[in-house]
């Protein structure tokens, strides 16, 4: 018989599959978390933030986030309205993370819009800095409107695997081993000003681009050093 992703009875058992697999594989792992002291402190205040990953990591860094810092506000992310997107959405849904869908290319402004109301609600947002499609580890300008509406931090992440497997896709997915030591890297926060627009806006999207793929190096290392 032919697989179809949007058979309605295969859509309602995502969400719990996804969970039971997160927690059983996920669960496996025992990641580090390397991150300053004044990001700590952030973490522990409650207050709502942005996080931002390349789109290679995914959900990962964010699972254990939440994981160590419980505390922390009510999740909502933005996804492709794709097919891709879809699955993805589920498995964040079953991982108990509010979605919103939305890109460059449909729909994005409105869903950017949807994040800005649910962070002045209180709630944390995460987007995928390169978006969708790419190009690969350069930033799009997603994450920073939504820091200069909300005022909200913006956090780079990245996660690094002892053991993985690495496809051959547009952006490199990277999928940790079960059993796979691991360490999340939590970037110092980024702050958008309201004056940021034009060149200012360009100027912080290279420094984001520039502290994320720090970030990536540093992960792709992490346990080579």
């Amino acid at each position: 018989m032919k697989f179809r992703w949007d058979n309605p009875l295969w859509r309602r058992r995502v969400p719990a599959l996804a969970k039971a697999l997160a927690q059983a594989y996920l669960g496996t792992c025992s990641p580090e978390m390397r991150i300053s002291p004044e990001m700590n402190n952030l973490l522990l205040s409650c207050q709502p933030l942005l996080f931002t990953i390349w789109h290679c990591q995914l959900l990962f860094p964010l699972y254990y986030v939440r994981r160590y810092f419980p505390q922390l506000p009510p999740l909502v992310v933005m996804a492709s309205p794709s097919r891709d997107g879809e699955l993805i959405g589920e498995v964040a849904r079953g991982l108990g993370i509010t979605v919103c869908f939305g890109s460059r290319r449909k729909g994005g402004v409105q869903a950017l819009k949807q994040l800005a109301d649910y962070c002045r609600q209180g709630y944390s947002c995460a987007l995928i800095a390169d978006g969708s499609r790419g190009p690969v580890r350069v930033a799009q300008k997603g994450p920073l409107y939504l820091a200069r509406e909300t005022q909200a931090p913006l956090v780079s992440l990245a996660v690094a695997s002892r053991r993985k497997i690495t496809f051959n896709t547009w952006d490199r997915f990277e999928l940790p081993l079960p059993f796979s030591r691991m360490a999340v890297l939590v970037g110092d926060p980024l702050y958008i000003g309201p004056q940021d627009r034009g060149p200012l806006l360009e100027d912080r999207r290279r420094e984001l681009e520039a502290r994320l793929n720090l970030l990536f190096a540093q992960s792709q290392q992490y346990f080579s050093l």
